[in-house]
């Protein structure tokens, strides 16, 4: 019926993923939009259909609960068609009928009216035309939901809840992974709701899935996200397009929560995902999860935070942050960190105090090379992501192991033990770079 279409229209943007294929949406999609110059937060919620698989069963129950919740309802139907569920789940909205709005999508042209008021039969007293994929209606449609909201809002000056929720300063935190390593339960722990559906099922999470909490007085964003496979296992179109959302929302965010099974260990589908977090400069933290699962042997979380540094050890000054999302193991911890490493990627370095301890640090070890290399002054340029310049005579084949050297020094001496940092090393008053 062209429900994420149409979301997707209104938002103005693709944020849900849509396909042919019935059933792609599963848990509620939020976004923060303006529409008829109201801000609000618009939901995309998976599809009605009670009698299918257990999986569906959740999604329609989780349908219907984000509809109560909800300041109006957008019901769409098909326009050339209403089926048995269509008709199911219209009789389960009727108690709310004083806010819902019904939607007739695909009505492309104007020949295509009258199936419209045809949709009246339904006894819905606000009803409207559109289509989603050609934009017909669309303004009128925007017009008309910040109308009914205007009309549904409380009393003057009160907010119901449901408006655009934001906050520039909060924590952002993408959850990434295998299929199975409990993504979706951590999200829920934290944000303590169950916006993401949770199932042994590889592959319940398709979009990229929003949750917001506090934790000691600071605003944290969640978003969940789909399990990353081997490239060459991902054969599903759906599939392909959560994984690639996926792998955005590591731009979106300022930590990486890398989920890895802790009865399993790091394989190299996480090194790839590590990779790429450190690539786009994001705090990285290794989450082993499912901990309740080994036990309370002596010793446990060193074998495996030893196991995994053996492994990986390129993400070394990461911080390994064992939790299990059913008991609530680790959580704190991992919390405490983030924050941590939060204002460790918010830092910045004076250009003074910078230089000063650069000084300290080639008094200490000396540029090799008898003076072929040397450093004039450096800057940090950037936070979060954390980046470094440094200008030298000569930025052809200045030793990589020496930038090295400085990173280390950066990261122990100047408070940033726990995040990715990046050097440029630049010729002094020429454009002749070479990055690091």
């Amino acid at each position: 019926m062209g429900k994420s279409s149409l979301f997707n229209a209104l938002i103005g943007r693709r944020r849900s993923i849509t396909h042919s294929q019935p059933g792609v949406t599963r848990d509620p999609v939020e976004a923060a939009c303006t529409l008829g110059g109201l801000s609000l937060l618009l939901v995309d919620t998976g599809g009605f259909a009670p009698e299918g698989e257990a999986i569906d069963r959740v999604v329609s129950e989780r349908s219907l609960a984000t509809a109560r919740d909800s300041e109006l309802i957008i019901l769409v139907l098909d326009a050339a068609e209403t089926t048995p569920e269509d008709q199911d789940f219209m009789n389960k909205l009727r108690p709310f009928t004083d806010r819902l709005l019904l939607v007739v999508n695909k009505v492309d042209t104007p020949d295509k009216d009258s199936l419209v008021w045809n949709a009246y039969s339904h006894g819905f007293p606000r009803v409207i035309g559109v289509s989603a994929a050609h934009g017909r209606n669309l303004p009128e449609l925007k017009e008309l939901i910040a109308l009914l909201l205007e009309e549904q809002a409380p009393a003057a000056g009160k907010d119901s809840g449901r408006r655009q929720r934001t906050d520039d300063d909060a924590v952002r935190i993408a959850i990434l992974g295998k299929p199975n390593t409990g993504k979706s339960s951590l999200a829920n722990r934290l944000t303590g709701d169950n916006g993401s559906i949770v199932s042994a099922v590889p592959g319940t999470t398709r979009d990229v899935v929003e949750g917001r909490f506090e934790y000691r007085s600071r605003a944290f964003e969640v978003l969940d996200t789909a399990g990353i496979r081997r490239k060459s296992r991902v054969t599903d179109d759906v599939e392909y397009y959560s994984v690639n959302r996926a792998i955005e929302s590591i731009q979106r965010a300022d930590l990486v929560f890398l989920m890895i099974d802790a009865t399993e260990g790091l394989v190299d589908q996480d090194k790839k995902i590590a990779g790429q977090a450190l690539k786009e400069g994001r705090g990285l933290v290794i989450v082993p999860s499912k901990w309740d699962l080994l036990g309370k042997a002596p010793g446990l979380a060193a074998q495996v935070s030893d196991r995994v540094r053996f492994q990986f050890p390129v993400v070394g000054f990461a911080p390994i942050s064992p939790v299990s999302s059913l008991t609530g193991h680790g959580i704190r911890d991992l919390l405490d960190t983030s924050l941590s490493m939060w204002e460790q990627l918010r830092r910045r370095v004076g250009t003074g105090r910078l230089n000063a301890a650069l000084e300290t640090w080639t008094d200490h070890y000396p540029l090799p090379g008898r003076g072929t290399h040397k450093i004039r002054f450096a800057t940090q340029v950037g936070s979060n992501p954390v980046r470094f310049v440094i200008f030298v005579n000569r930025a052809s084949g200045f030793p990589a192991s020496y930038v090295s050297y400085l990173e280390n020094c950066i990261r122990r001496d100047l408070g940033f033990p726990q995040v990715p940092i990046t050097i440029e090393v630049r010729k002094s008053g020429k454009t002749d770079t070479r990055g690091r």
